[in-house]
């Protein structure tokens, strides 16, 4: 129930934080049996509530286990299909807990669900793509060899470009690539460690594929040189001359709530890669209720025309000011 209306919320919140958002090759991702995505992670917990939104399936994402350290907040994280993430190299007490990870992922593949693992193990806000960690390809062996026998799995990489990582009025490129099953492997399952490697090479060259990848010691005149002609695929709408004027009313009556909230996230997640999952998590539950708060007020004092008109008019212009600037 909280995942459905969550997800319902950032649908709905997607188009307004966003410039635009283009998806290619959809149609890859089965909408029947157990599917696997492997994504990058430069965005944090927003690349999983972006891939949420766009497949019509529920999806159950791994996440680092610390979050889970209050009881309060991991019932809440678990009702929004998160899955913790423990490493071993933490403590031997965590290896316990890896089983259960990857049992309760096996579960919802199983169910004929999706699955989102982040295969680098890392999130950075950057460019290209890290060195896949070994935790995606061992899930693939052993639902696809274990005693799941869930041969039919597909592994689908899956990739995201950001225009930038800082808050509103970006462009995002979301690309699926060519999915792996088990036939894609040709070294034997038994010699495990080796299947891995090979897994592993596969992944990364069909997920480089669905990134733009920058070169590290490019400046960052050469990042924007590199970025814009990635997104010629994600053009900036064309602004018809009536948006405008009303895109810049959206972005002066929104911006002191915009400013404050955006100042207070900065402070709190100063020195992390969370800025753009914490301001637009706030946003997705903060902004319909005072929008609704808004909207009563207005209508009782000026009447429900003048209400509705609010209701539906202040969201509208939070749209067109970050689309047509």
């Amino acid at each position: 129930m909280v995942y459905y209306f969550s997800r319902f919320l950032i649908r709905l919140a997607l188009p307004i934080f966003l410039r635009r958002l283009c998806v290619f090759n959809k149609q890859i991702v089965p909408t029947h049996g157990p599917v696997l995505l492997a994504s990058n992670h430069s965005g944090s917990f927003f690349d999983a509530l972006v891939v949420g939104a766009i497949v019509s399936q529920p999806i159950h994402t791994f996440t680092r286990g610390d979050v889970f350290r209050n009881p309060k907040v991991a019932f809440w994280l678990r009702q929004i299909n998160l899955i913790p993430v423990f490493r071993g190299s933490e403590g031997r007490h965590n290896l316990k807990k890896i089983d259960d990870t990857i049992l309760r992922s096996l579960r919802v593949l199983r169910q004929e669900e999706i699955v989102l693992v982040f295969s680098e193990g890392v999130c950075v806000n950057e460019w290209r793509l890290r060195p896949l960690g070994k935790g995606t390809a061992r899930m693939a062996h052993q639902a696809w060899f274990g005693e799941e026998g869930l041969a039919e799995l597909a592994v689908i990489p899956t990739g995201l470009t950001y225009e930038h990582y800082r808050g509103t009025g970006k462009r995002v490129v979301v690309k699926f690539g060519e999915p792996i099953r088990a036939a894609d492997i040709a070294t034997a399952p038994a010699d495990y460690e080796k299947w891995l490697r090979e897994f592993n090479e596969l992944l990364t060259a069909r997920m480089r594929a669905t990134i733009l990848e920058v070169p590290a010691q490019a400046t960052p005149g050469e990042q924007q040189q590199h970025l814009q002609q990635y997104l010629q695929v994600c053009p900036v709408p064309p602004t018809p001359a009536l948006a405008r004027p009303l895109g810049t009313l959206g972005r002066a009556l929104h911006r002191p709530l915009y400013r404050a909230l955006s100042q207070w996230v900065a402070r709190r997640t100063a020195g992390t890669v969370f800025y753009d999952s914490v301001l637009f998590g706030l946003l997705v539950y903060l902004y319909p209720l005072l929008v609704v708060l808004l909207s009563l007020l207005v209508g009782t004092l000026a009447g429900w025309p003048w209400g509705t008109l609010v209701f539906v008019g202040v969201p509208l212009l939070a749209y067109l000011g970050n689309r047509f600037r």
